[in-house]
């Protein structure tokens, strides 16, 4: 009964062990692209690049503009 209680400790040892190595191990989904990610990814970064996009705080103006005008 000893020896049989031993194994059963070592095999959930063992398990935990590899519990441990997959959750360290694990990808997270969210962190996946896939191709048509990728491509609009680098569509986006091309328009960084180039100067074509618009910043947050000039987005934030231009919306707080646009609600001005449409309250009056």
């Amino acid at each position: 009964m000893e020896t049989e209680m031993k194994k059963i400790l070592d095999e959930l040892k063992e398990i935990r062990i590899d519990i441990n190595f997959i959750k360290n191990n694990m990808i997270d989904p969210d962190c996946i692209l896939t191709d048509k990610e990728k491509e609009e990814l680098e569509e986006a970064r091309g328009e960084y690049e180039r100067g074509e996009t618009t910043s947050l705080e000039d987005f934030e103006k231009e919306m707080e503009q646009i609600h001005k005008h449409k309250s009056r």
